[in-house]
Protein backbone atom coordinates (compact mmCIF):
# COMPACT_ATOMS: atom_id res chain seq x y z
CA UNK A 1 0.00 0.00 0.00
CA UNK A 2 1.42 3.26 -0.95
CA UNK A 3 2.10 6.23 1.49
CA UNK A 4 -0.55 8.68 0.22
CA UNK A 5 -3.48 5.73 0.57
CA UNK A 6 -2.24 4.79 3.98
CA UNK A 7 -2.20 8.44 5.62
CA UNK A 8 -5.51 9.13 3.54
CA UNK A 9 -7.18 5.77 5.43
CA UNK A 10 -5.39 7.21 8.94
CA UNK A 11 -6.41 10.75 8.68
CA UNK A 12 -10.33 8.96 7.79
CA UNK A 13 -9.90 6.96 11.00
CA UNK A 14 -8.56 10.14 12.99
CA UNK A 15 -11.49 11.82 11.78
CA UNK A 16 -13.70 9.27 12.61
CA UNK A 17 -12.57 9.07 16.03
CA UNK A 18 -13.03 12.61 16.47
CA UNK A 19 -16.52 12.37 15.45
CA UNK A 20 -17.49 9.61 17.71
CA UNK A 21 -15.87 11.75 20.65
CA UNK A 22 -17.97 14.53 19.30
CA UNK A 23 -21.06 12.54 19.12
CA UNK A 24 -20.77 11.74 22.95
CA UNK A 25 -20.15 14.78 24.33
CA UNK A 26 -22.96 16.03 22.67
CA UNK A 27 -25.25 13.50 24.81
CA UNK A 28 -26.88 15.15 27.53
CA UNK A 29 -26.00 14.57 31.22
CA UNK A 30 -29.01 12.79 32.23
CA UNK A 31 -28.19 10.26 28.84
CA UNK A 32 -24.69 10.35 29.52
CA UNK A 33 -24.81 9.35 32.93
CA UNK A 34 -27.62 6.62 32.59
CA UNK A 35 -25.29 4.87 30.16
CA UNK A 36 -21.97 5.12 32.79
CA UNK A 37 -24.52 3.96 35.84
CA UNK A 38 -25.68 1.33 33.61
CA UNK A 39 -22.33 0.12 32.68
CA UNK A 40 -21.35 0.36 36.28
CA UNK A 41 -24.05 -1.35 37.50
CA UNK A 42 -23.55 -4.42 34.99
CA UNK A 43 -19.39 -3.86 36.65
CA UNK A 44 -20.66 -4.80 40.13
CA UNK A 45 -23.24 -7.25 39.23
CA UNK A 46 -21.15 -9.46 36.88
CA UNK A 47 -18.00 -9.30 39.41
CA UNK A 48 -20.66 -10.49 41.86
CA UNK A 49 -21.95 -13.37 39.88
CA UNK A 50 -18.28 -14.40 39.28
CA UNK A 51 -16.96 -14.58 42.93
CA UNK A 52 -20.03 -15.13 44.72
CA UNK A 53 -20.06 -12.38 46.85
CA UNK A 54 -23.99 -12.64 47.31
CA UNK A 55 -24.46 -8.84 47.17
CA UNK A 56 -28.11 -7.54 47.48
CA UNK A 57 -29.70 -5.12 44.79
CA UNK A 58 -29.17 -2.76 47.36
CA UNK A 59 -25.22 -3.35 48.04
CA UNK A 60 -24.73 -3.33 43.81
CA UNK A 61 -26.22 0.08 43.39
CA UNK A 62 -24.24 1.51 46.00
CA UNK A 63 -21.13 0.12 45.11
CA UNK A 64 -22.03 1.21 41.49
CA UNK A 65 -22.91 4.73 42.41
CA UNK A 66 -19.07 4.94 44.18
CA UNK A 67 -17.17 3.63 40.74
CA UNK A 68 -19.24 5.48 38.42
CA UNK A 69 -17.03 8.67 38.23
CA UNK A 70 -13.73 6.44 38.09
CA UNK A 71 -15.19 4.66 35.50
CA UNK A 72 -16.30 7.59 33.78
CA UNK A 73 -12.91 9.18 33.87
CA UNK A 74 -11.11 5.96 32.81
CA UNK A 75 -13.36 5.95 29.71
CA UNK A 76 -12.47 9.45 29.29
CA UNK A 77 -8.58 8.55 29.25
CA UNK A 78 -9.17 5.62 26.91
CA UNK A 79 -10.56 7.38 23.84
CA UNK A 80 -7.82 10.27 24.51
CA UNK A 81 -5.21 7.19 24.37
CA UNK A 82 -6.90 5.74 21.18
CA UNK A 83 -7.10 8.94 19.73
CA UNK A 84 -3.35 9.55 20.60
CA UNK A 85 -2.92 6.07 18.92
CA UNK A 86 -4.41 7.13 15.69
CA UNK A 87 -3.01 10.59 15.60
CA UNK A 88 0.75 9.03 16.34
CA UNK A 89 -0.06 6.47 13.14
CA UNK A 90 -1.58 9.66 11.13
CA UNK A 91 1.68 11.79 11.86
CA UNK A 92 4.12 9.64 11.56
CA UNK A 93 2.82 8.84 7.88
CA UNK A 94 3.44 12.93 7.16
CA UNK A 95 7.13 12.33 8.18
CA UNK A 96 7.08 12.96 11.77
CA UNK A 97 9.91 11.12 13.77
CA UNK A 98 11.60 11.81 17.19
CA UNK A 99 10.45 13.53 20.41
CA UNK A 100 8.44 16.12 17.98
CA UNK A 101 6.23 12.98 17.07
CA UNK A 102 5.44 12.70 20.60
CA UNK A 103 5.07 16.39 21.59
CA UNK A 104 2.66 16.92 18.05
CA UNK A 105 0.53 14.13 19.58
CA UNK A 106 0.21 15.31 22.95
CA UNK A 107 -0.60 19.01 21.81
CA UNK A 108 -2.81 17.73 19.28
CA UNK A 109 -5.05 15.72 21.66
CA UNK A 110 -4.87 18.97 24.13
CA UNK A 111 -6.40 21.29 21.78
CA UNK A 112 -9.11 18.26 20.88
CA UNK A 113 -9.86 17.86 24.79
CA UNK A 114 -10.23 21.52 25.25
CA UNK A 115 -12.62 22.38 22.14
CA UNK A 116 -14.27 19.18 23.64
CA UNK A 117 -14.84 20.41 26.84
CA UNK A 118 -15.93 24.39 25.09
CA UNK A 119 -18.51 21.74 22.80
CA UNK A 120 -20.21 20.07 26.09
CA UNK A 121 -20.50 23.92 27.01
CA UNK A 122 -23.37 23.89 24.66
CA UNK A 123 -24.73 19.80 25.93
CA UNK A 124 -27.89 20.32 28.23
CA UNK A 125 -26.49 19.76 31.89
CA UNK A 126 -23.19 19.22 30.79
CA UNK A 127 -20.20 21.63 31.66
CA UNK A 128 -16.48 22.27 30.35
CA UNK A 129 -13.79 21.73 32.98
CA UNK A 130 -10.35 22.12 32.68
CA UNK A 131 -9.45 19.23 34.81
CA UNK A 132 -11.34 17.39 32.39
CA UNK A 133 -9.11 18.40 29.82
CA UNK A 134 -5.63 17.40 32.01
CA UNK A 135 -7.51 14.01 32.91
CA UNK A 136 -7.87 13.50 28.56
CA UNK A 137 -4.54 14.54 28.03
CA UNK A 138 -3.09 12.27 30.91
CA UNK A 139 -5.19 9.28 28.46
CA UNK A 140 -3.29 10.58 25.59
CA UNK A 141 0.52 10.40 27.65
CA UNK A 142 -0.26 6.87 29.10
CA UNK A 143 -1.30 5.77 26.10
CA UNK A 144 1.50 7.27 24.12
CA UNK A 145 3.89 6.09 27.09
CA UNK A 146 2.44 1.76 26.58
CA UNK A 147 3.12 2.80 22.39
CA UNK A 148 6.64 3.90 23.44
CA UNK A 149 6.86 0.85 25.32
CA UNK A 150 5.63 -1.89 22.70
CA UNK A 151 7.84 0.14 20.13
CA UNK A 152 10.60 -0.71 21.96
CA UNK A 153 9.90 -4.26 22.26
CA UNK A 154 9.23 -4.98 18.72
CA UNK A 155 12.36 -3.34 17.83
CA UNK A 156 14.15 -4.96 19.85
CA UNK A 157 12.87 -8.39 18.64
CA UNK A 158 13.38 -7.46 14.87
CA UNK A 159 17.29 -6.13 15.81
CA UNK A 160 17.73 -9.56 17.17
CA UNK A 161 15.63 -11.67 14.58
CA UNK A 162 17.86 -9.76 11.79
CA UNK A 163 20.87 -10.14 13.64
CA UNK A 164 20.15 -13.89 14.02
CA UNK A 165 19.45 -13.99 10.27
CA UNK A 166 23.19 -13.27 9.30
Amino acid sequence: MNKTVMRLILGIMLICWMFIIFWFSNQPATESSEISGTISYRLVEDTDDIFNWGLTAEQIRKIAGNIEYPIRKAAHMTEYAILGWIAFAFLGSCGIRGKMHYIAVLGFNFCYASTDEIHQLFSPGRSGQFKDVCIDTAGTAIGLLLLAILLKIWRRHCAKRAHTLQ
